[in-house]
């Protein structure tokens, strides 16, 4: 029976499991998703397409574990005509996968009404909660309007939601009479609501009971093997596992995982048929009869059909290897992790000098990043702070200042006079990229047409950044449609650690401090096809636990510490790498 069970999963996860990823990535592709880490989620499962995808995620769920608990009823049943073969039940199962299908369908269509029904109901409370991130202010200050439709909710979909319940209890048996009987689906769907009459309460208890134990047992499991994971992670240095340890400790997880898997499955089914077989048997003979007949008979498989399952295994196993393989490069050592020096190099030089450019250069950074802002005479200052105090001690505000006047600030406090962008692109020109991070002082709009002028003649890929999103909507405005636009990257600096605009969606880059980095939010934005980059990161600890959860790069004030850091880590084997990425991810 275990064997059976396990054939079952393996042909499920090689054929249908590609099938229904293919399916998945196409519907919300179509509704414009590209992945499942969105905030627009909630809106796209209150679509049309997004109540297909619904149907379909749950539909091919219920397949799976209708196709698993229907070799496991055929095998009990063969007990009743003294024949255990379980290639005898494959066989059977296969003829009827077309019948389970559609009930699967069918069910889960049933199933995603219910919860459709409460969501469209319910879809302007939900709309006008989102429409902004203080949720909190809302419930306050519109609580006689939440009321109204919750009250709308509760009175129009509970109602439907118990009556579309109740179908489904009559459809409890269903299962067991597509495989053991030779009809229509639409009177095997009347005889499980016949059989059904006077055991729906017993049949909704169990499955809240199975529900409720099967939840516990899962959010057991999961919460004893993340403690036992990060505990055993803790202790074992890297260089310790082989990778014969690995394969030893996979194989026993997901050996461990089939049995209770497989065990759960069989829990089921034999509560299902053996409830089944009595109440059939109080009905009479005539079912009993015919589910003896098909039992009896041998069923074999056509050539032509045996040729096109292999080829639909061979197909889902190259798809099913090429989605494992996107998988586990998560946990392998990542290709790239560009390190950013910040303000021109961080601690090398004075900060926004061409000393830290130099050093950059040296150093081999493939980026970094300066400050930019506008002076009285329309010059572009190479300066971070609003006014000189902190750097030279001069009361000089710099947009209310001429460049002149800036430089001999400098000069007076024996520092490196600044130089204007101009210089700055001329010496890193083929060198460096640069970061030109558009500062918010005052006359910030003004700088916008100043920097893109200024990089009208640059040829070389550059970075454009700010925190404000009015300056980098301007941006994008001004560089649409022109060769200007193709070297030039916008990047959105995320200072708080929630809340997410328009415009942060659709940028190329994030540079994002390290408390807005979550399992989501990465994963979003990496589906989106962003970089993500994370600031300031200045120790190795920080460096290493980023490079493991896969971000893009860092921006740093000792960039030495970071290469050092990345080095010794490109060092480690693959072993060693999965081990560092699981670490760090378990504790993510």
């Amino acid at each position: 029976m275990f064997s059976a069970y396990l054939l079952v999963q393996a042909c499920w996860l090689a054929l249908f499991a590609p099938l229904s990823i293919v399916v998945s990535e196409s519907l919300m592709s179509w509704h414009g998703l590209g992945g499942v880490a969105n905030q627009e989620l909630l809106g796209f499962f209150l679509s049309p397409v997004g109540y297909l995808f619904a149907i379909w995620l749950v539909a091919m769920s219920l397949f799976n574990f209708f196709l698993q608990q229907g070799v496991v009823t055929l095998l009990l049943a063969q007990h009743e005509v003294n024949k255990r073969s379980i290639s005898q039940a494959i066989r059977l199962l296969i003829q009827r996968s077309w019948l389970i299908a559609r009930l699967a369908f069918m069910q889960s269509a049933l199933l995603i009404s219910i919860s459709c029904t409460l969501l469209f109901i319910g879809r302007w409370l939900f709309g006008f909660m989102l429409a902004d991130w203080d949720i909190n202010y809302y419930l306050d200050q519109q609580r006689g309007q939440v009321w109204i439709y919750f009250s709308a909710l509760s009175l129009g979909g509970i109602p439907l939601a118990l009556w579309l319940g109740s179908k489904w209890l009559n459809w409890w048996f269903a299962l067991p009479f597509c495989m053991l009987q030779k009809q229509p689906l639409g009177k095997q769907l009347t005889d499980s609501t016949k059989l059904s009459v006077g055991q729906r309460k017993l049949i909704l208890g169990l499955n809240i009971v199975w529900l409720a134990l099967r939840a516990l047992v899962f959010l057991m499991l999961i919460a004893v093997s993340i403690w036992v994971l990060r505990f055993s992670l803790d202790w074992w240095a890297p260089e310790d596992v082989t990778s014969t340890e690995l394969f030893v400790f996979s194989f026993v997880v997901l050996a461990g995982g089939s049995i209770l898997s497989f065990l759960d499955t069989w829990l089921y089914a034999s509560i299902q048929f053996y409830m089944f077989k009595v109440l059939v048997k109080k009905r009479g003979g005539e079912l009993h009869s015919e589910h003896q007949r098909v039992l009896k008979e041998n069923h074999s498989l056509h050539l032509g059909f045996r040729l096109m399952l292999l080829a639909i295994l061979l197909v889902g196993v190259s798809q099913l290897a090429d989605d494992v393989d996107g998988f586990s490069q998560r946990f392998a050592a990542p290709s790239d992790f560009t390190i950013m020096g910040h303000r021109a190099g961080g601690w090398l030089a004075p900060e926004n000098s061409l000393e830290g450019l130099h050093q950059s250069i040296d150093l081999g950074l493939a980026v970094t990043e300066i400050d930019v802002q506008l002076t009285s005479d329309g010059q572009i200052a190479v300066v971070h702070d609003r006014d000189l105090r902190r750097l030279t001690g001069s009361s000089e505000i710099v947009y209310l200042s001429t460049f002149k006047e800036i430089q001999n600030a400098f000069v007076s406090a024996g520092l490196e006079k600044p130089q204007p962008l101009s210089e700055w692109l001329e010496q890193s020109a083929g060198n460096i990229t640069l970061n030109i991070e558009l500062k918010r002082y005052d006359r910030a709009m003004d700088l916008v047409p100043a920097v893109v002028d200024a990089l009208q003649h640059f040829q070389h890929p550059v970075i454009i950044s700010s925190l404000d999103v009015e300056l980098l909507n301007a941006v994008k405005q001004k560089v649409k449609g022109s060769l200007l636009a193709e070297r030039v990257s916008i990047a959105f600096i995320a200072a708080a650690s929630f809340g997410e605009t328009k415009l942060q969606q659709n940028v190329d880059m994030l540079i994002v401090n390290q408390q807005w980095v979550s399992a989501w939010r990465l994963l979003s934005a990496q589906q989106r096809g962003q970089q993500v980059h994370v600031w300031t990161v200045n120790n190795a600890a920080d460096v290493e636990r980023l490079f493991y959860l896969r971000v893009d790069g860092v921006v740093t004030d000792s960039p030495e510490m970071a290469i050092a850091t990345i080095e010794n880590l490109q060092q480690l084997n693959q072993v060693e790498h999965v081990i560092n990425s699981f670490r760090y991810w378990l504790r993510f």
